[in-house]
């Protein structure tokens, strides 16, 4: 009855991965331009980097929001296969019974 839904366990898995490590690849590119304005980048330098870091932090938080819906329709996805699924097997129980 699981391998009905298995793939989707699998891609929400693969979701949840692959947005942890572009949380955390945006998230280090964000500290380092943010540890660099002001030291080594001044002027107009400072600013190009402290607008591309507030342009990280913003599709940052579009990203997550995007993948908590992606995350929810996956699993609203998997629910009703499985409670397709459970349903068949009780009807198959109840016509073979």
């Amino acid at each position: 009855m699981s391998l009905h839904y298995a793939g989707i366990d699998s891609a929400i898995t693969d979701l949840e991965a692959h947005a942890a490590t572009m949380h955390n690849a945006m998230t280090q590119l964000k500290d380092y331009l943010d540890g660099k304005i002001n030291v080594e980048l001044v002027g107009d330098f400072s600013v190009a980097a402290g607008a591309l870091s507030q342009q990280l932090h913003n599709s940052d938080e579009t990203m997550g929001k995007k993948i908590v819906a992606a995350h929810q329709a996956l699993t609203e996805i998997r629910n009703v296969i499985k409670d397709a699924d459970m349903r068949a097997s009780s009807h198959f129980d109840h016509v073979a019974g």
